[in-house]
C-alpha cells in the first residue's frame, strides 16, 4: 500500500483521544479490529494517524521516554501521566499481572491463558514474553513447570548471577528444565523437540535443539532416538578398552578392508551436527587397531593353550578299549564321589589314570594314607 494522502473516515472517531494523549496506536488497533470483519494491521493506524496530521511517537505502549523529536499535541499531560505509573514500563494490558510477576505466583503461560479469555483475536506467547521483558523482568524463571528465580527488578541481576553458578555449563534457559534428563541419557533430542513445541507458539527446530545442547556442553550423538544413552556408550567403552562408540559400525569393514579412511569421514559427518577431523578419525582408527592386535594375541595365546592341552590329554590317554556299561556306570559313580569331596570337575582320562596309579600301588603292596 502506498501513503496515505487524506485521513480516512475511520480515524476520525479516534481524533479526540489522539489529540488528548488518552489512546495509543495499540488501542485503536484493537477497537478497530473488534469491528470490523477484515482486521487491519498496526502500520495501517499509523498511516492513517500521520494523515490526521499527528506524530505516532508518543502514542505507543513502550514509549517511556520523550520523543527526540519536537513534542507533538499528541504528547499530552495524561500521556506523560500514564506512562510515570509504569514502574519498569511494559504495556498497559500488563500492569494488572505485575505484582504476581515481581512475586513469581504466575507463569508466561499462565498470563497468556488469562489475557486471551478476555481478548477477540489471541496474542501469542512470544508476545508475552517481550511485554514482561519491557516491563524489566526476566522470563526464565516464570515458564510452566520452572523454579521463579527472579522476584523483581533490584533481584533480577543477583538471581541471574546465582542461576549461572548453578549450571555446569553454559546454554539458553528454556534447555535447563531438561538438564538432569540429558546428563543421565534417559531423554532423546527428538523428545525434547516434541516436548517444547507443544507449549511454544512457533515451534523450533532440531538443529535449534540440537544447538542448544552442544552450548550447554553435551554431545547430541548419544541422544538420538534409536541410539544408545551415554551411559550404556561408557559401558561399552570401557569394555572395549576405550574404542570411541561411534567408530564401532565401521569395525567389521575396517578389519575386511571394504571401507577407507575418506568414506568413514564422509558417512560420519553426514549424521553429525558438528564435523569431525581426519585427525580425530585417525586417532580411533589407531585405537581399533591396537585392540585388534591384542585381541589376535589373546585369541592366538588361547589357541596354543587349547594345544596344550589337547597334547596333556593325549599323553595320558589310557588304552584299556571298550568296557561294558555295567563298568561305565561304577566308574561315573565312584568319579562323582571323588568330585563332590574335591569341589571340582576331574576329566575321565585323568581320574582312569589316577585309578590305574592306585591299583599299581596296591600290586606293591602300598596304599595311601593321610600323613599325620
Amino acid at each position: 500500500m502506498g501513503r496515505i494522502e487524506r485521513a480516512p473516515a475511520w480515524i476520525l472517531k479516534y481524533r479526540d483521544r489522539i489529540e488528548n494523549g488518552t489512546i495509543t496506536v495499540e488501542e485503536i488497533l484493537e477497537e478497530e479490529n473488534r469491528v470490523r470483519d477484515k482486521p487491519i494491521k498496526l502500520s495501517t493506524v499509523t498511516r492513517a494517524i500521520n494523515a490526521l496530521g499527528f506524530h505516532t511517537s508518543g502514542l505507543h505502549l513502550h514509549r517511556d521516554e520523550e520523543s527526540e523529536t519536537s513534542p507533538s499535541p499528541a504528547r499530552s499531560e495524561a500521556a506523560t501521566a500514564a506512562n510515570e505509573e509504569k514502574k519498569g514500563g511494559g504495556p498497559g494490558w500488563l500492569q494488572k499481572y505485575r505484582e504476581r510477576i515481581e512475586k513469581g505466583t504466575i507463569t508466561v503461560e499462565e498470563i497468556l491463558e488469562e489475557e486471551n479469555r478476555i481478548r477477540d483475536k489471541p496474542i501469542k506467547l512470544s508476545t508475552v514474553t517481550r511485554a514482561i521483558n519491557a516491563m524489566g523482568f526476566h522470563t526464565s524463571g516464570l515458564h510452566r513447570g520452572a523454579k521463579a528465580e527472579f522476584k523483581g527488578t533490584a533481584e533480577a541481576e543477583a538471581g541471574e548471577k546465582e542461576e549461572e553458578k548453578e549450571k555446569k555449563g553454559s546454554g539458553p534457559g528454556w534447555l535447563q528444565k531438561y538438564r538432569e534428563r540429558i546428563e543421565k541419557g534417559t531423554i532423546t533430542v527428538e523428545e525434547i523437540l516434541e516436548e517444547e513445541n507443544r507449549i511454544r507458539d512457533k515451534p523450533i527446530k532440531l538443529s535449534t535443539v540440537t544447538r542448544a545442547i552442544n552450548a550447554m556442553g553435551f554431545h547430541t550423538s548419544g541422544l538420538r532416538r534409536g541410539a544408545k544413552t551415554a551411559v550404556a556408550e561408557e559401558v561399552e567403552e570401557e569394555e572395549r578398552d576405550r574404542i570411541p562408540y561411534w567408530i564401532l559400525k565401521y569395525r567389521n569393514r575396517i578389519e575386511n578392508g571394504t571401507i577407507t579412511a575418506e568414506e568413514i569421514l564422509e558417512e560420519e559427518n553426514r549424521i553429525r551436527d558438528k564435523p569431525i577431523k581426519l585427525s580425530t578419525l585417525a586417532r580411533a582408527l589407531n585405537i581399533v587397531g591396537s585392540v585388534r592386535k591384542k585381541e589376535e594375541k589373546e585369541k592366538e595365546k588361547e589357541k596354543l593353550e587349547g594345544e596344550i592341552r589337547t597334547q596333556e590329554r593325549a599323553d595320558f590317554q589310557s588304552s584299556i578299549g571298550e568296557i561294558s556299561e555295567a563298568t561305565r556306570k561304577r566308574f561315573e559313580a565312584i568319579k562323582g564321589n571323588w568330585e563332590k569331596d574335591l569341589g571340582r570337575t576331574l576329566h575321565n582320562d585323568y581320574f582312569m589314570n589316577i585309578l590305574l596309579a592306585l591299583a599299581k600301588l596296591l600290586g606293591y603292596g602300598k596304599t595311601l594314607a593321610v600323613k599325620k
